[in-house]
């Protein structure tokens, strides 16, 4: 299996989205290793979440894994459940 090097300009942009956007790029796997702390920051700045990257990135991996919409996913990370 081979995986594409980050590239810092895509981690810049992905850095640099919206909330909304940035779930769904997280949901939809569109990030190569290493961009999902990108992803997590704009989410976690974007939605003014006080929690830790890890407890984020939880919730995203339990949303992605129950094709959940980007909307209910937001929801969850709002309530921190």
């Amino acid at each position: 299996m081979h995986f594409a090097a980050p590239d810092p300009k895509n981690y810049q942009r992905l850095q640099s989205l919206p909330a909304e956007e940035a779930i769904a790029c997280y949901l939809g796997g569109k990030f190569t290793i290493g961009e999902d702390s990108a992803l997590l920051e704009a989410i976690q700045r974007g939605l003014s979440l006080p929690m830790k990257h890890e407890k984020i990135e939880d919730i995203l991996l339990a949303c992605a894994e129950e094709e959940v919409t980007v909307e209910e996913c937001r929801s969850r990370l709002v309530s921190g459940a």
